[in-house]
């Protein structure tokens, strides 16, 4: 038994191979999780930004018709959003929720990519005229229309 302890040929190289490359393959393997990560972070802020810019274009495209209120019938307005986000079609809604505590409604932008949803308020309007409505983007065009007392956002 003692023989083998201080005998250096046979398997003692091989297990200090094998130590060396468990090791490198684990050293890789927490490498990767670690850039995967950043990678999925990164992804999500680009979707949440893509967003963000379409709720505000749809913002403005509803205080747009509010202030070209008709005296009389209606005022119809059809604008262009883009089909997909982040290669993804997402959702538009108009709800009562208010994560920023502004007391206003929000535009509610719901991806199916990476799950990622995106409130962006209304305008002062809200507090003056009725905004209804939830839409797909699978068109790319929303129609906006104002009757005086409402103003809704359908599929275009």
């Amino acid at each position: 038994m003692r023989t083998l302890h201080k005998d250096l040929s046979g398997q003692v190289v091989s297990i200090d191979y094998i130590l060396i490359f468990s090791m490198s393959v684990l050293f890789f393997g927490i490498m990767t999780l670690s850039f995967s990560s950043v990678v999925d972070n990164s992804t999500r802020q680009a979707v949440y930004s893509e967003l963000t810019d379409i709720g505000n274009q749809v913002s403005s495209g509803i205080t747009d018709a509010y202030l070209s209120n008709p005296v009389q019938g209606q005022f119809i307005s059809v604008m262009d959003i883009p089909v997909q986000a982040a290669n993804s079609e997402y959702f538009i809604e108009v709800t009562d929720e208010d994560p920023y505590g502004s007391g206003q409604r929000t535009l509610r932008l719901t991806s199916g990519f990476k799950d990622v949803t995106v409130f962006v308020p209304l305008s002062s309007i809200d507090e003056l005229v009725n905004v209804h409505g939830s839409i797909s983007s699978s068109s790319g065009k929303i129609t906006i229309t104002n009757n005086r007392s409402d103003i809704f956002i359908t599929q275009g």
